[in-house]
């Protein structure tokens, strides 16, 4: 599998750079001292106006120069490819080659070149099988990447994971807010070189054929975790009464990938199951629910909020065995009591409580009898000699 992703991995001809001040001076010299002249290194390299366009536009840096260009002349010049990635200054993606000039972009400026794909990458990837996509139905316009989502904090941390993986680059931000929007949308706009480096380790599609990358089954389990993090902030939701957690999606290949990955970190998901058109599948069970927040849990902070309620609220069960113990105690403590007092000492429903009785009851546990003021409880002889 694949660890890094280098500037070689991408189609170098429509990839172009700029290389740092000293070395680029040096290294286009070196050049022109091997072919003896600027027309000869010119022709070489099937390039015009040697005189100019090398000399001057290239060795001075005011423009960037076709990547295949600069393997050309390192070929030549027994200049080792890692040499020339590690001093690239900027680096961009070109379309429209046939015209003059082209259509570039933004380039990244400093690019983090090599590319690691780790937690950090692999995040970026789980938000684009989210909330994001890459555009390339029409590369001659680029091959944009797009980011939407309504939560400010999930925008913020998108926007500092892809600076911290490939370099200086700012997102071309979009305010989506009218009618059919419930909330204020922002649309974060990436240029093509991103959506190549990408592209180069994960054939993203849309629609029925999406997936999701099958790399993410041999990467580090905190890359997992980043992964479905990514993903649940954007496609998942927390429904507190029913507690549980659940993820759809509208193709059929990637939720069944998502359940995989998910029963591979041991987890309990449902059968997927279709609700209003979307496939669904669901965490319900409370070692799941605890377990995912433990090693996954939420970014997007309401979603945190009602994940840590479900946990702080617990389970009925366990509620039931918590007020098992205390009423237990309780009586022991009083010697008997009457069911509004042990109602008053926990501070629960009458209901609930007179429940939690008849339970105890049945277990043998205690036994009541009639008093002036209704039943008077009193725990079993045999359960005080436990």
């Amino acid at each position: 599998m694949k660890t890094l992703i280098h500037v070689w991995d991408l189609p170098i001809e429509k990839v172009y750079i700029k290389l740092r001040g000293r070395f680029r001076e040096q290294f286009l010299e070196a050049a022109h001292q091997k072919f003896g002249t600027w027309d000869r290194l010119a022709k070489f390299l099937e390039v015009k106006r040697g005189d100019t366009l090398l000399a001057r536009n290239w060795k001075n840096g005011l423009c960037c120069c076709p990547l295949s260009i600069i393997f050309k002349i390192s070929n030549k010049l027994n200049i080792s490819k890692n040499k020339i990635e590690k001093n690239i200054k900027e680096i961009k993606f070109k379309t429209k080659l046939e015209k003059r000039g082209g259509n570039s972009g933004k380039p990244i400026i400093n690019p983090k070149l090599l590319i690691e794909i780790n937690k950090d990458f692999v995040e970026i990837l789980g938000h684009i099988c989210g909330d994001g996509t890459i555009i390339r139905k029409n590369p001659k316009k680029g091959i944009s990447l797009k980011y939407i989502n309504s939560e400010p904090s999930l925008i913020n941390s998108f926007q500092e994971k892809m600076k911290k993986i490939f370099g200086e680059i700012d997102a071309n931000i979009q305010i989506r807010n009218g009618p059919g929007y419930r909330r204020k949308n922002f649309c974060l706009q990436y240029p093509s070189i991103i959506s190549l480096f990408i592209l180069s380790v994960f054939d993203y599609k849309t629609g029925e054929e999406m997936d999701i990358p099958n790399f993410i089954f041999e990467l580090p389990e905190k890359a997992k975790f980043s992964f479905l993090r990514a993903l649940f902030d954007d496609e998942g939701t927390v429904n507190i009464k029913e507690k549980r957690i659940v993820i759809g999606l509208k193709p059929q290949k990637p939720i069944e990938q998502i359940r995989n990955l998910l029963i591979y970190l041991k987890f309990h998901p449902t059968k997927i199951y279709e609700s209003g058109n979307i496939l669904k599948i669901s965490l319900q069970k409370k070692k799941d629910i605890i377990l995912f927040n433990k090693i996954i849990g939420f970014k997007h902070p309401l979603k945190q909020r009602k994940l840590n309620l479900i946990i702080e609220k617990g389970w009925k069960f366990d509620r039931y065995i918590n007020s098992k113990q205390e009423i237990i105690s309780f009586l022991e403590e009083r010697n008997e009591a009457r069911t509004i007092e042990i109602t008053k000492f926990l501070k629960r429903q009458p209901d609930t409580i007179r429940k939690h009785l008849n339970n105890l009851k049945k277990e043998g546990l205690i036994f009541n009898r009639n008093g002036n003021n209704g039943y008077l409880w009193r725990v079993n002889e045999q359960t005080q000699r436990r």
